[in-house]
Protein backbone atom coordinates (compact mmCIF):
# COMPACT_ATOMS: atom_id res chain seq x y z
CA UNK A 1 0.00 0.00 0.00
CA UNK A 2 2.60 2.16 1.11
CA UNK A 3 4.47 1.30 -2.25
CA UNK A 4 1.38 2.02 -4.09
CA UNK A 5 1.26 5.45 -2.37
CA UNK A 6 4.60 6.87 -3.32
CA UNK A 7 3.97 5.68 -6.60
CA UNK A 8 0.96 7.90 -6.84
CA UNK A 9 2.60 10.59 -5.85
CA UNK A 10 5.62 10.09 -7.82
CA UNK A 11 3.24 10.11 -11.04
CA UNK A 12 1.03 13.50 -9.61
CA UNK A 13 4.58 15.44 -8.67
CA UNK A 14 5.69 14.38 -12.91
CA UNK A 15 2.62 15.55 -14.12
CA UNK A 16 2.10 18.70 -12.02
CA UNK A 17 6.08 19.58 -12.99
CA UNK A 18 4.80 19.30 -16.75
CA UNK A 19 4.22 22.83 -17.01
CA UNK A 20 1.91 23.26 -20.13
CA UNK A 21 -0.02 26.04 -18.87
CA UNK A 22 -2.34 25.19 -16.43
CA UNK A 23 -4.11 28.21 -16.82
CA UNK A 24 -4.89 27.67 -20.14
CA UNK A 25 -6.61 25.34 -23.09
CA UNK A 26 -5.50 24.72 -26.28
CA UNK A 27 -7.93 24.94 -29.14
CA UNK A 28 -7.49 23.32 -32.83
CA UNK A 29 -9.41 25.39 -35.82
CA UNK A 30 -8.48 27.27 -39.05
CA UNK A 31 -8.36 30.41 -39.42
CA UNK A 32 -8.38 31.30 -43.43
CA UNK A 33 -11.30 29.78 -45.52
CA UNK A 34 -13.71 30.58 -48.87
CA UNK A 35 -17.28 30.30 -49.52
CA UNK A 36 -19.65 31.26 -52.93
CA UNK A 37 -19.45 35.26 -50.95
CA UNK A 38 -16.08 34.98 -53.19
CA UNK A 39 -14.62 31.97 -54.93
CA UNK A 40 -15.38 29.58 -52.70
CA UNK A 41 -17.74 26.40 -53.29
CA UNK A 42 -20.53 27.48 -55.64
CA UNK A 43 -23.65 27.38 -54.10
CA UNK A 44 -22.21 27.85 -50.70
CA UNK A 45 -22.63 30.05 -47.74
CA UNK A 46 -20.17 31.04 -44.54
CA UNK A 47 -22.89 28.97 -42.72
CA UNK A 48 -22.11 25.63 -44.37
CA UNK A 49 -18.38 26.40 -44.17
CA UNK A 50 -19.38 27.22 -40.43
CA UNK A 51 -21.08 23.55 -39.92
CA UNK A 52 -18.90 21.83 -41.96
CA UNK A 53 -15.74 22.77 -39.30
CA UNK A 54 -18.01 22.15 -36.50
CA UNK A 55 -19.81 18.89 -37.28
CA UNK A 56 -17.58 16.83 -39.63
CA UNK A 57 -13.77 18.51 -39.32
CA UNK A 58 -14.43 19.05 -35.12
CA UNK A 59 -12.88 21.75 -35.38
CA UNK A 60 -12.51 24.14 -32.20
CA UNK A 61 -13.05 27.43 -34.03
CA UNK A 62 -12.90 28.26 -38.00
CA UNK A 63 -12.81 32.35 -39.54
CA UNK A 64 -14.32 32.41 -43.02
CA UNK A 65 -12.43 35.29 -44.74
CA UNK A 66 -13.97 35.95 -48.12
CA UNK A 67 -12.18 38.12 -50.23
CA UNK A 68 -13.43 41.23 -49.64
CA UNK A 69 -13.94 43.14 -53.14
CA UNK A 70 -16.66 40.30 -53.95
CA UNK A 71 -18.56 41.81 -51.27
CA UNK A 72 -19.36 45.01 -53.70
CA UNK A 73 -22.30 42.63 -54.83
CA UNK A 74 -24.97 41.83 -52.18
CA UNK A 75 -26.44 38.46 -51.08
CA UNK A 76 -30.17 38.42 -51.21
CA UNK A 77 -30.01 42.33 -51.22
CA UNK A 78 -27.94 42.65 -48.68
CA UNK A 79 -24.48 43.31 -47.35
CA UNK A 80 -22.46 40.34 -47.60
CA UNK A 81 -19.92 41.02 -44.67
CA UNK A 82 -22.97 41.53 -42.44
CA UNK A 83 -24.98 38.42 -43.44
CA UNK A 84 -21.37 36.70 -42.57
CA UNK A 85 -21.13 37.95 -38.79
CA UNK A 86 -25.35 37.00 -38.26
CA UNK A 87 -24.18 33.26 -39.53
CA UNK A 88 -21.10 33.61 -37.47
CA UNK A 89 -23.13 34.24 -34.52
CA UNK A 90 -26.01 31.32 -35.14
CA UNK A 91 -23.16 28.57 -35.81
CA UNK A 92 -21.31 29.54 -32.80
CA UNK A 93 -21.77 27.23 -29.34
CA UNK A 94 -20.22 27.14 -26.27
CA UNK A 95 -18.04 24.64 -27.53
CA UNK A 96 -17.24 26.12 -30.96
CA UNK A 97 -16.39 29.72 -32.17
CA UNK A 98 -17.26 30.67 -35.85
CA UNK A 99 -15.64 33.79 -36.76
CA UNK A 100 -16.57 36.74 -39.40
CA UNK A 101 -13.83 37.72 -41.41
CA UNK A 102 -12.43 38.91 -44.93
CA UNK A 103 -9.47 38.85 -46.92
CA UNK A 104 -7.66 41.93 -48.39
CA UNK A 105 -6.00 40.96 -51.83
CA UNK A 106 -3.78 43.22 -54.02
CA UNK A 107 -0.41 42.31 -55.81
CA UNK A 108 1.73 43.48 -52.86
CA UNK A 109 0.09 40.36 -50.80
CA UNK A 110 -3.16 38.71 -48.98
CA UNK A 111 -3.98 39.99 -45.35
CA UNK A 112 -7.05 38.54 -43.23
CA UNK A 113 -8.98 40.96 -41.50
CA UNK A 114 -10.92 39.20 -38.10
CA UNK A 115 -14.41 39.90 -36.52
CA UNK A 116 -13.49 43.87 -37.84
CA UNK A 117 -16.74 45.90 -37.64
CA UNK A 118 -16.92 47.05 -41.31
CA UNK A 119 -14.95 45.53 -44.28
CA UNK A 120 -12.98 47.41 -46.96
CA UNK A 121 -11.19 45.74 -50.61
CA UNK A 122 -8.41 46.73 -53.10
CA UNK A 123 -11.02 48.54 -55.02
CA UNK A 124 -11.29 50.48 -51.96
CA UNK A 125 -7.81 50.71 -50.33
CA UNK A 126 -6.04 50.23 -53.83
CA UNK A 127 -2.58 50.35 -52.07
CA UNK A 128 -1.20 48.59 -48.98
CA UNK A 129 0.05 52.14 -47.44
CA UNK A 130 -4.40 53.09 -47.47
CA UNK A 131 -4.94 49.57 -46.16
CA UNK A 132 -2.23 50.16 -43.19
CA UNK A 133 -4.41 53.20 -42.66
CA UNK A 134 -7.58 51.70 -42.19
CA UNK A 135 -6.51 48.93 -40.42
CA UNK A 136 -4.77 51.52 -37.92
CA UNK A 137 -8.36 53.38 -37.45
CA UNK A 138 -10.09 49.88 -37.29
CA UNK A 139 -7.78 48.46 -35.07
CA UNK A 140 -8.94 44.55 -35.67
CA UNK A 141 -6.58 41.31 -35.51
CA UNK A 142 -4.91 40.62 -38.76
CA UNK A 143 -2.57 38.49 -40.76
CA UNK A 144 -0.36 38.40 -43.33
CA UNK A 145 -1.42 35.43 -45.57
CA UNK A 146 1.02 32.76 -47.71
CA UNK A 147 4.03 35.27 -47.88
CA UNK A 148 5.19 33.42 -51.36
CA UNK A 149 6.91 35.64 -54.70
CA UNK A 150 3.23 34.11 -56.41
CA UNK A 151 0.89 36.21 -53.83
CA UNK A 152 3.52 39.25 -52.54
CA UNK A 153 5.58 39.96 -49.82
CA UNK A 154 4.39 43.06 -48.47
CA UNK A 155 7.17 44.65 -50.23
CA UNK A 156 9.26 42.23 -48.70
CA UNK A 157 8.07 43.26 -45.11
CA UNK A 158 8.71 46.96 -44.98
CA UNK A 159 8.09 47.53 -41.89
CA UNK A 160 5.15 50.33 -39.69
CA UNK A 161 5.66 50.79 -36.53
CA UNK A 162 2.31 51.37 -35.98
CA UNK A 163 0.60 48.93 -37.82
CA UNK A 164 2.84 46.03 -36.13
CA UNK A 165 0.05 46.90 -33.09
CA UNK A 166 -2.88 44.91 -35.74
CA UNK A 167 -1.19 42.77 -38.52
CA UNK A 168 -0.32 39.59 -35.26
CA UNK A 169 -0.45 36.59 -37.32
CA UNK A 170 1.18 35.34 -40.33
CA UNK A 171 0.89 32.03 -42.44
CA UNK A 172 3.89 29.57 -42.33
CA UNK A 173 1.52 27.13 -44.04
CA UNK A 174 -1.19 27.23 -46.54
CA UNK A 175 -3.19 24.97 -48.15
CA UNK A 176 -6.31 21.88 -48.23
CA UNK A 177 -4.80 19.34 -50.48
CA UNK A 178 -4.74 15.87 -49.05
CA UNK A 179 -1.38 15.45 -48.89
CA UNK A 180 -1.24 17.94 -46.05
CA UNK A 181 2.47 19.22 -46.84
CA UNK A 182 1.28 22.69 -46.26
CA UNK A 183 4.17 24.40 -44.58
CA UNK A 184 6.53 24.91 -47.03
CA UNK A 185 10.47 26.66 -47.33
CA UNK A 186 9.43 29.70 -48.54
CA UNK A 187 6.45 30.94 -46.74
CA UNK A 188 8.78 29.87 -43.73
CA UNK A 189 11.60 31.65 -44.78
CA UNK A 190 9.64 34.82 -44.97
CA UNK A 191 8.29 34.00 -41.78
CA UNK A 192 11.75 34.44 -40.35
CA UNK A 193 12.20 37.83 -42.86
CA UNK A 194 9.36 39.59 -41.23
CA UNK A 195 10.29 38.75 -37.70
CA UNK A 196 13.94 40.51 -39.05
CA UNK A 197 12.26 42.95 -40.59
CA UNK A 198 10.53 43.73 -37.06
CA UNK A 199 7.32 42.55 -36.89
CA UNK A 200 6.14 40.67 -34.12
CA UNK A 201 3.90 37.95 -35.71
CA UNK A 202 2.97 35.06 -34.27
CA UNK A 203 2.62 31.53 -36.31
CA UNK A 204 -0.18 29.81 -38.00
CA UNK A 205 -1.43 27.27 -40.80
CA UNK A 206 -4.80 28.03 -42.66
CA UNK A 207 -6.44 25.77 -44.98
CA UNK A 208 -7.16 28.44 -48.02
CA UNK A 209 -9.93 26.18 -48.44
CA UNK A 210 -12.06 27.00 -52.19
CA UNK A 211 -14.23 23.73 -51.41
CA UNK A 212 -16.01 22.45 -49.76
CA UNK A 213 -13.56 20.64 -47.27
CA UNK A 214 -13.60 23.39 -44.26
CA UNK A 215 -11.53 21.36 -41.97
CA UNK A 216 -11.41 18.04 -43.40
CA UNK A 217 -8.89 18.49 -46.59
CA UNK A 218 -6.58 17.53 -44.31
CA UNK A 219 -4.62 17.42 -40.56
CA UNK A 220 -3.27 21.39 -40.77
CA UNK A 221 -4.23 23.17 -38.15
CA UNK A 222 -3.89 26.59 -36.07
CA UNK A 223 -3.32 25.87 -32.28
CA UNK A 224 -4.33 28.30 -30.19
CA UNK A 225 -3.79 28.83 -26.03
CA UNK A 226 -6.96 30.60 -24.98
CA UNK A 227 -8.26 31.29 -21.55
CA UNK A 228 -11.51 30.32 -22.08
CA UNK A 229 -13.20 28.56 -25.11
CA UNK A 230 -15.36 31.55 -26.64
CA UNK A 231 -14.63 34.13 -29.59
CA UNK A 232 -13.09 36.66 -27.87
CA UNK A 233 -10.62 34.61 -26.18
CA UNK A 234 -9.53 33.19 -29.50
CA UNK A 235 -9.20 36.62 -30.51
CA UNK A 236 -7.38 38.06 -28.02
CA UNK A 237 -5.36 34.72 -28.18
CA UNK A 238 -4.54 35.86 -31.91
CA UNK A 239 -3.73 39.33 -30.68
CA UNK A 240 -1.34 37.80 -28.53
CA UNK A 241 0.15 35.35 -30.64
CA UNK A 242 -0.45 32.39 -28.30
CA UNK A 243 -0.51 30.02 -31.50
CA UNK A 244 1.37 27.77 -33.38
CA UNK A 245 1.39 26.18 -36.89
CA UNK A 246 0.61 22.53 -37.16
CA UNK A 247 0.88 19.82 -39.84
CA UNK A 248 -0.50 17.87 -37.10
CA UNK A 249 -4.00 17.87 -36.12
CA UNK A 250 -3.47 17.25 -31.93
CA UNK A 251 0.19 18.20 -31.27
CA UNK A 252 0.46 20.11 -27.72
CA UNK A 253 3.51 22.55 -28.22
CA UNK A 254 4.39 25.32 -25.54
CA UNK A 255 7.40 27.25 -25.36
CA UNK A 256 8.58 29.72 -22.47
CA UNK A 257 11.83 31.17 -20.53
CA UNK A 258 12.04 31.97 -16.95
CA UNK A 259 10.73 35.53 -18.19
CA UNK A 260 7.82 34.99 -20.63
CA UNK A 261 5.48 32.77 -22.71
CA UNK A 262 5.39 32.39 -25.91
CA UNK A 263 4.35 35.51 -28.13
CA UNK A 264 5.31 37.35 -25.39
CA UNK A 265 7.32 40.62 -25.50
CA UNK A 266 9.79 40.74 -22.23
CA UNK A 267 11.31 44.79 -22.42
CA UNK A 268 14.86 44.44 -20.15
CA UNK A 269 16.94 46.84 -18.35
CA UNK A 270 20.19 45.27 -19.57
CA UNK A 271 20.79 42.79 -22.58
CA UNK A 272 20.55 39.60 -20.73
CA UNK A 273 23.64 36.67 -21.77
CA UNK A 274 21.42 34.17 -22.69
CA UNK A 275 17.61 32.94 -21.45
CA UNK A 276 16.34 29.59 -20.53
CA UNK A 277 14.35 28.50 -22.80
CA UNK A 278 11.79 25.51 -21.21
CA UNK A 279 10.33 23.09 -24.25
CA UNK A 280 6.79 21.01 -23.96
CA UNK A 281 5.79 18.77 -26.42
CA UNK A 282 3.29 16.24 -26.46
CA UNK A 283 2.01 13.90 -29.46
CA UNK A 284 -1.23 11.76 -28.23
CA UNK A 285 -0.66 9.67 -31.10
CA UNK A 286 3.10 8.86 -30.01
CA UNK A 287 4.57 10.58 -32.97
CA UNK A 288 8.66 11.34 -32.10
CA UNK A 289 10.12 14.63 -32.86
CA UNK A 290 12.57 13.51 -35.44
CA UNK A 291 14.71 17.09 -35.22
CA UNK A 292 14.21 20.01 -33.01
CA UNK A 293 15.91 23.81 -34.22
CA UNK A 294 15.57 26.51 -32.18
CA UNK A 295 16.03 29.54 -34.28
CA UNK A 296 17.09 32.97 -33.37
CA UNK A 297 18.56 36.10 -35.12
CA UNK A 298 21.73 34.80 -35.77
CA UNK A 299 21.87 31.03 -35.11
CA UNK A 300 19.85 28.03 -35.66
CA UNK A 301 20.17 25.29 -32.60
CA UNK A 302 19.15 21.34 -34.08
CA UNK A 303 18.68 18.67 -31.49
CA UNK A 304 17.76 14.49 -33.01
CA UNK A 305 15.78 11.73 -32.09
CA UNK A 306 13.39 13.35 -29.23
CA UNK A 307 10.82 11.61 -27.09
CA UNK A 308 7.14 12.21 -28.00
CA UNK A 309 6.85 13.26 -24.60
CA UNK A 310 9.52 16.56 -24.30
CA UNK A 311 10.21 18.52 -21.21
CA UNK A 312 13.26 20.54 -21.75
CA UNK A 313 15.17 23.09 -21.01
CA UNK A 314 18.25 24.41 -23.18
CA UNK A 315 20.36 27.66 -22.73
CA UNK A 316 20.62 29.91 -25.57
CA UNK A 317 23.20 32.95 -25.57
CA UNK A 318 21.21 36.21 -26.67
CA UNK A 319 22.76 37.06 -29.88
CA UNK A 320 21.25 40.76 -30.53
CA UNK A 321 19.87 43.40 -28.89
CA UNK A 322 16.72 42.71 -31.01
CA UNK A 323 16.25 39.25 -30.29
CA UNK A 324 13.75 36.91 -30.81
CA UNK A 325 13.33 32.64 -29.96
CA UNK A 326 10.89 30.09 -31.44
CA UNK A 327 11.05 26.58 -32.39
CA UNK A 328 10.41 24.29 -35.21
CA UNK A 329 9.35 20.50 -34.72
CA UNK A 330 9.92 18.02 -37.33
CA UNK A 331 8.27 14.73 -36.81
CA UNK A 332 9.26 11.55 -38.19
CA UNK A 333 5.80 11.23 -40.37
CA UNK A 334 7.27 14.70 -42.45
CA UNK A 335 4.49 16.54 -40.43
CA UNK A 336 5.68 19.72 -39.32
CA UNK A 337 5.33 21.86 -36.22
CA UNK A 338 6.28 25.86 -35.86
CA UNK A 339 5.93 28.17 -32.77
CA UNK A 340 5.40 31.70 -32.53
CA UNK A 341 8.38 33.76 -31.09
CA UNK A 342 9.05 35.23 -28.16
CA UNK A 343 11.21 38.45 -27.62
CA UNK A 344 13.68 40.56 -25.71
CA UNK A 345 14.26 44.19 -26.35
CA UNK A 346 15.20 47.03 -24.55
CA UNK A 347 12.48 49.25 -22.29
CA UNK A 348 13.81 52.28 -25.27
CA UNK A 349 11.39 52.13 -27.82
CA UNK A 350 14.00 53.18 -30.78
CA UNK A 351 14.40 50.20 -33.05
CA UNK A 352 17.28 49.27 -35.80
CA UNK A 353 16.37 46.34 -37.75
CA UNK A 354 18.17 45.96 -40.56
CA UNK A 355 21.08 47.84 -42.60
CA UNK A 356 21.32 48.21 -46.36
CA UNK A 357 23.01 47.00 -48.77
CA UNK A 358 26.24 49.65 -48.94
CA UNK A 359 29.05 50.69 -50.99
CA UNK A 360 31.56 51.86 -48.68
CA UNK A 361 35.25 53.52 -50.02
CA UNK A 362 38.68 53.47 -49.12
CA UNK A 363 40.20 56.40 -47.28
CA UNK A 364 36.97 58.25 -47.84
CA UNK A 365 34.05 60.32 -46.27
CA UNK A 366 30.96 57.91 -47.36
CA UNK A 367 27.51 58.74 -47.05
CA UNK A 368 26.28 55.75 -44.68
CA UNK A 369 22.35 55.57 -44.23
CA UNK A 370 19.60 53.76 -42.18
CA UNK A 371 16.27 53.54 -40.62
CA UNK A 372 15.23 53.65 -37.30
CA UNK A 373 11.88 53.41 -36.10
CA UNK A 374 9.86 54.77 -32.88
CA UNK A 375 7.89 51.87 -31.62
CA UNK A 376 6.15 53.45 -29.07
CA UNK A 377 3.24 56.17 -29.55
CA UNK A 378 5.02 58.93 -27.60
CA UNK A 379 7.82 61.18 -28.65
CA UNK A 380 11.01 59.19 -27.93
CA UNK A 381 15.05 60.65 -27.47
CA UNK A 382 17.91 58.49 -28.31
CA UNK A 383 21.73 58.70 -28.60
CA UNK A 384 23.20 57.17 -31.52
CA UNK A 385 26.58 56.64 -32.34
CA UNK A 386 28.11 54.90 -35.66
CA UNK A 387 31.84 53.64 -34.92
CA UNK A 388 34.34 52.83 -37.44
CA UNK A 389 37.14 50.37 -36.49
CA UNK A 390 36.22 51.57 -32.89
CA UNK A 391 36.92 55.04 -33.53
CA UNK A 392 34.07 57.21 -33.20
CA UNK A 393 32.66 58.51 -36.25
CA UNK A 394 29.13 59.72 -36.35
CA UNK A 395 27.04 60.53 -33.13
CA UNK A 396 23.86 62.69 -33.45
CA UNK A 397 21.07 62.95 -30.67
CA UNK A 398 17.58 62.14 -32.64
CA UNK A 399 14.03 62.80 -31.58
CA UNK A 400 11.55 60.68 -32.93
CA UNK A 401 7.75 61.26 -33.12
CA UNK A 402 5.39 58.48 -32.18
CA UNK A 403 5.74 55.60 -34.65
CA UNK A 404 7.90 57.64 -36.71
CA UNK A 405 10.28 56.11 -39.43
CA UNK A 406 13.44 57.77 -39.60
CA UNK A 407 16.35 58.32 -41.86
CA UNK A 408 19.91 58.51 -40.39
CA UNK A 409 21.80 59.95 -42.92
CA UNK A 410 25.47 59.69 -41.37
CA UNK A 411 28.82 60.79 -43.16
CA UNK A 412 31.73 58.07 -41.20
CA UNK A 413 34.95 58.05 -42.59
CA UNK A 414 37.49 55.20 -43.55
CA UNK A 415 40.61 54.42 -43.46
CA UNK A 416 42.90 53.20 -46.61
CA UNK A 417 42.29 49.38 -45.51
CA UNK A 418 40.49 46.52 -47.13
CA UNK A 419 37.90 46.29 -45.32
CA UNK A 420 36.44 48.02 -42.09
CA UNK A 421 33.98 47.36 -38.82
CA UNK A 422 30.94 49.31 -38.14
CA UNK A 423 29.57 49.46 -34.35
CA UNK A 424 26.14 51.01 -33.99
CA UNK A 425 25.01 52.18 -31.10
CA UNK A 426 21.67 53.46 -29.37
CA UNK A 427 21.54 54.64 -26.14
CA UNK A 428 24.84 52.93 -25.55
CA UNK A 429 23.17 49.34 -26.16
CA UNK A 430 25.03 47.49 -29.13
CA UNK A 431 23.07 47.12 -32.51
CA UNK A 432 24.69 46.33 -35.06
CA UNK A 433 28.10 44.64 -35.83
CA UNK A 434 29.50 44.36 -39.08
CA UNK A 435 32.43 43.92 -41.51
CA UNK A 436 32.14 45.91 -44.61
CA UNK A 437 35.05 45.44 -47.67
CA UNK A 438 35.80 48.99 -48.80
CA UNK A 439 36.15 49.08 -52.58
CA UNK A 440 38.39 51.49 -54.13
CA UNK A 441 37.30 55.10 -54.10
CA UNK A 442 35.17 56.97 -57.40
CA UNK A 443 37.53 58.94 -59.33
CA UNK A 444 35.69 61.43 -61.44
CA UNK A 445 37.50 64.11 -63.84
CA UNK A 446 36.64 67.53 -63.06
CA UNK A 447 38.40 70.27 -65.44
CA UNK A 448 37.87 73.94 -65.09
CA UNK A 449 34.82 73.80 -62.69
CA UNK A 450 34.22 73.89 -58.66
CA UNK A 451 34.13 70.57 -57.05
CA UNK A 452 32.00 71.27 -54.71
CA UNK A 453 30.33 68.66 -52.99
CA UNK A 454 32.60 66.18 -54.53
CA UNK A 455 35.68 67.43 -52.70
CA UNK A 456 36.99 64.69 -50.17
CA UNK A 457 34.46 62.03 -51.13
CA UNK A 458 35.74 61.31 -54.51
CA UNK A 459 39.03 61.19 -56.08
CA UNK A 460 39.25 63.94 -58.29
CA UNK A 461 41.27 64.00 -61.70
CA UNK A 462 42.39 66.59 -63.60
CA UNK A 463 42.80 64.33 -66.55
CA UNK A 464 40.17 62.76 -68.94
CA UNK A 465 41.17 58.78 -69.15
CA UNK A 466 38.96 56.00 -69.77
CA UNK A 467 39.31 54.16 -66.04
CA UNK A 468 37.06 56.95 -64.57
CA UNK A 469 33.62 56.74 -63.17
CA UNK A 470 32.48 59.92 -64.60
CA UNK A 471 33.43 63.27 -66.33
CA UNK A 472 32.61 67.07 -65.26
CA UNK A 473 33.98 69.68 -67.94
CA UNK A 474 32.62 72.93 -68.81
CA UNK A 475 30.87 74.12 -72.39
CA UNK A 476 34.20 76.27 -72.94
CA UNK A 477 36.44 73.05 -72.53
CA UNK A 478 34.36 71.53 -75.56
CA UNK A 479 35.55 74.50 -77.88
CA UNK A 480 39.34 72.15 -78.65
CA UNK A 481 38.26 68.85 -76.98
CA UNK A 482 34.83 68.07 -78.49
CA UNK A 483 35.86 64.65 -80.11
CA UNK A 484 37.98 63.71 -77.04
CA UNK A 485 34.26 64.42 -74.98
CA UNK A 486 32.15 62.53 -77.64
CA UNK A 487 34.29 59.56 -77.52
CA UNK A 488 34.94 59.93 -73.64
CA UNK A 489 30.47 59.36 -73.27
CA UNK A 490 30.22 56.32 -74.97
CA UNK A 491 32.19 54.75 -71.70
CA UNK A 492 30.65 56.79 -69.30
CA UNK A 493 28.71 59.67 -67.67
CA UNK A 494 29.96 62.69 -68.90
CA UNK A 495 28.26 66.23 -67.66
CA UNK A 496 28.58 69.45 -69.20
CA UNK A 497 28.34 72.95 -67.33
CA UNK A 498 27.39 75.69 -69.50
CA UNK A 499 30.21 78.57 -68.73
CA UNK A 500 29.86 79.99 -72.55
CA UNK A 501 27.50 79.01 -75.51
CA UNK A 502 29.59 77.69 -78.49
CA UNK A 503 29.30 76.07 -81.69
CA UNK A 504 30.07 72.65 -80.36
CA UNK A 505 27.95 72.97 -77.38
CA UNK A 506 24.85 73.79 -79.86
CA UNK A 507 25.86 70.59 -82.17
CA UNK A 508 25.37 68.46 -79.18
CA UNK A 509 21.77 70.21 -77.59
CA UNK A 510 18.47 67.93 -79.02
CA UNK A 511 15.79 69.73 -80.80
CA UNK A 512 13.16 71.77 -79.19
CA UNK A 513 16.14 73.26 -76.51
CA UNK A 514 17.11 76.78 -76.38
CA UNK A 515 19.98 78.46 -74.68
CA UNK A 516 19.42 81.99 -73.44
CA UNK A 517 22.40 84.34 -73.54
CA UNK A 518 20.60 85.91 -70.62
CA UNK A 519 21.31 84.72 -66.93
CA UNK A 520 19.13 83.95 -63.69
CA UNK A 521 20.19 83.72 -60.21
CA UNK A 522 19.36 81.51 -56.89
CA UNK A 523 16.81 79.72 -59.11
CA UNK A 524 15.87 75.84 -58.44
CA UNK A 525 15.09 74.01 -61.74
CA UNK A 526 13.75 70.45 -62.12
CA UNK A 527 14.90 69.74 -58.28
CA UNK A 528 18.55 71.12 -59.02
CA UNK A 529 19.49 75.06 -56.94
CA UNK A 530 22.01 77.18 -58.58
CA UNK A 531 23.38 80.10 -57.50
CA UNK A 532 23.79 81.31 -60.78
CA UNK A 533 23.07 79.78 -64.56
CA UNK A 534 22.04 80.51 -68.25
CA UNK A 535 18.55 79.79 -69.36
CA UNK A 536 17.87 76.96 -70.73
CA UNK A 537 14.51 76.58 -72.25
CA UNK A 538 12.07 73.53 -73.63
CA UNK A 539 8.84 74.59 -75.58
CA UNK A 540 9.15 77.56 -73.74
CA UNK A 541 9.91 76.76 -70.04
CA UNK A 542 12.94 76.83 -68.47
CA UNK A 543 15.08 74.01 -67.48
CA UNK A 544 17.23 72.50 -65.12
CA UNK A 545 19.56 70.03 -66.93
CA UNK A 546 19.45 68.52 -70.77
CA UNK A 547 19.68 64.60 -71.07
CA UNK A 548 21.53 63.82 -74.94
CA UNK A 549 22.02 60.00 -74.13
CA UNK A 550 25.19 59.54 -71.59
CA UNK A 551 25.50 63.70 -71.72
CA UNK A 552 23.86 65.93 -69.17
CA UNK A 553 24.00 69.41 -70.27
CA UNK A 554 23.62 71.75 -67.31
CA UNK A 555 23.03 75.49 -67.06
CA UNK A 556 25.44 76.46 -64.14
CA UNK A 557 27.42 74.43 -61.25
CA UNK A 558 25.13 71.99 -59.73
CA UNK A 559 28.13 70.82 -57.34
CA UNK A 560 28.10 73.97 -55.53
CA UNK A 561 24.97 73.10 -53.26
CA UNK A 562 25.01 70.34 -50.89
CA UNK A 563 21.22 69.48 -51.34
CA UNK A 564 21.79 69.17 -55.31
CA UNK A 565 24.38 65.92 -54.36
CA UNK A 566 21.84 62.90 -54.55
CA UNK A 567 20.18 64.05 -57.72
CA UNK A 568 23.16 64.83 -59.63
CA UNK A 569 24.97 61.51 -58.50
CA UNK A 570 21.87 59.85 -59.98
CA UNK A 571 22.36 61.56 -63.15
CA UNK A 572 25.68 61.19 -63.33
CA UNK A 573 25.37 57.02 -62.27
CA UNK A 574 28.07 58.05 -59.34
CA UNK A 575 27.21 55.69 -56.67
Amino acid sequence: MKKGFIYLLFILIATLAYSFPNDLILLFGNPHSHTSFSDGEPGTTPQDAYKHARDLANLDFMAVTDHAYYFEAKFNGRDKFVVMKEMANQETTDKYSAIAGFEWTAGVGHINVFDASKWTSRNVKTTIEEFYEWLIDEKPVAQFNHPISIFGTFKDFEYYPEVDNYINMIEVGNGSWSKNDTINDEMFSNYILALKKGWHVGATVGQDNHVANWGTGNDSRTAVWVKENRKDSILDGFKNRKTYGTEDKNARLWIETQDISMGDIYYYNSLPEKIKLKVYYNDPDNEKIKTLSIYTPNNVYTYNNLSSNLEKEYEIPVDSAYFFVFVRIDQYDGNNIVSSSMWYEPKNRIRLYEIPEIKLYKNSENNFNFYLYNLSDKIEKSNIKVYVDDNLSYEKYLEFQKYEKKMVNAIIKTKNNSNSNIKIYINDLLWKNINVALEEKINIGVININPGFLKDKYIISDKLTNDLNAAIVTSSFLRENYNEIIELSKNMKVGIVIDEINDNLISIIPNNYEISKEKTNNITLNKIYYNECFKVLYKGKERGFIINKNIIIFPGNPLEKESNEAFIKRLLSIK
